[in-house]
């Protein structure tokens, strides 16, 4: 069995479209961080509770790991979180780690895309920090376009419905996209094959993203179509 790991911020809400994504042979191993949603000092938490889940996640045999929680790599920038990141496992064997922005970011240029608009569960702010974070990546980000939750409990009303139309109202106003990406804490693999079958357009949405770096960095190409 090949495994891989998974550092959520706050909570696993079950189902969860990466359970389903899994190939045969491939388990996830999920370690969370208790971040409470929208409240002051959880993005520092998030950083300190960070080597804790690693070293948890290594000792229980993870040869990969994906970092969830935008926010807080967004405001890093890329050249921060990957020195976060780099200093977590580099007494563990330098364990691949990304975050899932970064691994966003590859499988968007592994479709083609350059110019994405971004679709996500955010305020302006955090997706003008998501666009530079894609912007240093090497994407030409076309727009952004968010659902300005800023804690739990707005978050927890928003419904894959919601990224649907929110995209294909940007869509009208971002001709010169080349590509979506999907952000939020929900299931959306099902809304990102949709919407792409309807824009023909690559769409990438960031737990299928991560998976498909996991697996690269695993070997095992099975579920890359679905990235």
């Amino acid at each position: 069995m090949r495994k891989f790991g998974c550092i959520l911020p706050s909570i696993l809400g079950l189902p969860w479209d990466l359970h389903r994504l899994l190939p045969e042979g491939v388990q996830a191993n999920v370690a969370t961080l208790n971040v409470r949603n929208g409240k002051p000092g959880e993005h520092e938490w998030a950083l300190s509770a960070m080597r804790r889940a690693v070293d948890v996640l290594i000792d229980e045999g993870s040869e990969a790991i994906v970092v969830q929680g935008v926010p807080v790599a967004a405001r890093r920038g890329l050249a921060g979180t990957r020195a976060d990141h780099a200093a977590l496992t580099a007494d563990r064997g330098a364990v691949p780690i990304i975050s899932s922005l970064g691994a966003s970011a590859r499988a968007l240029l592994a479709t083609g895309s350059k110019r994405p608009l971004l679709i996500t569960q955010y305020n302006d702010e955090v997706n003008a920090q998501i666009a530079t974070f894609f912007q240093e990546m090497g994407l030409a980000v076309a727009g952004a376009a968010g659902l300005g939750a800023t804690n739990a409990s707005q978050v927890n009303t928003l419904r894959a419905a919601d990224f649907e139309r929110l995209a294909t109202t940007a869509l009208a106003s971002h001709r010169e996209a080349d590509g979506v990406f999907l952000s939020a804490r929900g299931n959306l693999h099902d809304t990102a094959l949709a919407l792409q079958g309807s824009i023909n357009l690559p769409v990438i949405e960031q737990v299928a993203a991560t998976l498909w770096w996991a697996l690269s960095e695993l070997g095992v190409d099975s579920m890359a179509e679905n990235a």
